[in-house]
């Protein structure tokens, strides 16, 4: 006769399955906190990035200008380069739009008398479909011109959290570290200086590349005699700011352009452009920026950009190799205690007193 299995019974307190569902209802709030104030978030930790990226510039301007003056000086400096930019871009594309809206006319004009595309038309019903379209284009236009807003309004107060980390950053450091240990504070203004210096580097490198990048395709356009060659030049510098992919992208524009308005050639001349350039660029000019900045492996960047452009998109990827190096010389830091192959030092102990 086998023995009735026993029963084993739990006795939680009611202190404990209350600790528990309060526990869950924070991480629940959290969570949806984190969710309303994404958004914002991302403005914070783009901001912090510039002005960490800034922080040299601020400094040298030190040597002439107090600290307000200088980070006016700076900031002045990158509201230029953006306006700058802008410029250089819009100003381009919306010549170009004023020219296609001219040359409408016309074009429409000779579609009505192409007999192919009459043919087309009667099989497929072309015109209709144009007309749909139109009808819904001012929609989307009304919806193109709140994704602007949006991004207008996200830039400018990036800019704005930007100034006022450059203002009151070395102030708030100091703040925090006075409730640290002055070793460990000690510690963490070395830590940081090194990850201020690797992060400015590699952005100033990264620029100068991209640089690099835009007069090459802008003067080889330019030779071509392609139109807008400022236009997909600034394209191109920009694309070239995102590690990887971005300069592929930038090189395809300028190549279909290309063979768009100067035919087969230019377009084929534009691709051995791109592809020597990209050669140069990868074997060359990167290694040095990486190899004297952030100190990270091939597949390190890699990663680093596949989940930067995976939890942040575009921004994510241009942010993604400064934040894994920061992230590499903390490891560092943590474990083995050298930074940038420097050791740190140990304190001598003077030696005891000998036997008598």
């Amino acid at each position: 006769m086998q023995p009735a299995p026993s029963r084993v019974s739990i006795d939680l307190p009611a202190r404990t399955i209350l600790r528990v569902i309060v526990l869950v209802l924070l991480a629940v709030a959290a969570v949806d906190l984190l969710a309303a104030v994404g958004r914002i978030l991302i403005w914070l930790a783009t901001a912090l990035f510039l002005a960490v990226a800034l922080q040299p510039a601020v400094r040298m301007a030190e040597r002439r200008l107090s600290h307000t003056l200088a980070v006016f000086a700076v900031f002045a400096g990158l509201l230029l380069l953006v306006v700058a930019f802008l410029a250089l871009l819009i100003i381009p594309i919306a010549s170009q739009v004023d020219h296609l809206r001219a040359a409408a006319p016309t074009y429409i004009n000779d579609l009505r008398h192409n007999e192919t595309i009459n043919n087309l038309n009667t099989r497929y019903h072309l015109v209709a479909k144009a007309e749909d379209a139109a009808k819904a284009y001012p929609n989307k236009a009304f919806g193109a011109l709140s994704k602007l807003v949006s991004g207008l309004v996200a830039t400018i107060t990036v800019l704005f959290l930007t100034l006022f980390l450059l203002l009151e950053l070395p102030a708030l450091v100091e703040s925090v570290l006075r409730f640290v240990p002055p070793d460990r504070a000690d510690q963490i203004r070395r830590v940081g200086g090194d990850i201020n210096k690797n992060v400015a580097g590699y952005v100033l490198g990264n620029l100068v590349i991209s640089v690099i990048a835009g007069i090459v395709i802008g003067v080889s356009l330019e030779i071509l005699g392609v139109p807008y060659a400022l236009a997909l030049a600034v394209l191109m510098g920009v694309f070239d700011l995102v590690p990887l992919v971005g300069a592929t992208v930038g090189a395809l524009a300028a190549i279909g352009v290309a063979f768009a308005t100067q035919g087969v050639t230019a377009g084929i001349v534009m691709i051995v452009v791109n592809v020597v350039y990209q050669q140069i660029e990868n074997h060359i000019l990167q290694p040095i920026v990486y190899r004297r900045t952030v100190q990270l492996s091939a597949f390190l960047i890699l990663v680093a950009v596949l989940i930067g452009g995976e939890l942040l998109g575009v921004l994510g990827a241009l942010i993604a190799i400064p934040v894994a190096g920061s992230l590499q010389l903390l490891v560092r830091e943590l474990t083995t205690g050298r930074i940038d192959g420097g050791v740190r030092p140990v304190p001598q102990t003077s030696p005891g007193p000998g036997p008598e």
